[in-house]
């Protein structure tokens, strides 16, 4: 990463994140874009991004409009036992059922701004139904990556 590597942008990053701020959609964006270029043009999966309508016009402004979205859906019921069982596998201490339900909380309101963007802008949004088993999901999840060849997860 760029904070371990010491460059200009890692050191401006660590510096806001020892302060206890948040680093900024765009300087997100900038470290992504930076690491985007290490696959030399391929289609990549980018997990879990944009979380925010400001990530998403950022990434646009700086990388150019997505060619897809792939939206997961899942119960929050389902994601909550989730989350909760991770707490118990993995022992994650920030895996508290308070924090699972602000963190689905926080997920609800960044997620609608952010796909209401993403069809105003022409995106194709592809949902897959992840409440099914990791099977499932994971078969769901290749059957779109076919469809994408060339991809890089």
């Amino acid at each position: 990463s760029e904070v371990e590597a010491d460059t200009p942008l890692g050191r401006e990053v660590a510096g806001i994140m020892l302060r206890g701020e948040l680093v900024s959609s765009a300087l997100i964006v900038t470290l992504l874009r930076r690491r985007m270029r290490s696959f030399g043009g391929r289609r990549l999966l980018l997990d879990g991004f944009p979380r925010s309508r400001d990530n998403a016009i950022d990434f646009e402004a700086q990388c150019g409009r997505p060619e897809l979205a792939l939206h997961l859906v899942c119960d929050e019921e389902k994601m909550l036992e989730r989350i909760l069982r991770r707490a118990q596998t993995e022992g994650r201490a920030d895996d508290t059922r308070k924090a699972a339900v602000r963190r689905i909380a926080v997920y609800r309101q960044q997620s609608e701004p952010t796909l209401e963007w993403l069809r105003a802008s022409r995106v194709p949004i592809v949902e897959l139904d992840s409440s099914g088993s990791r099977e499932e999901m994971w078969s769901g999840l290749k059957a779109i990556g076919r469809l994408m060849r060339n991809i890089v997860i």
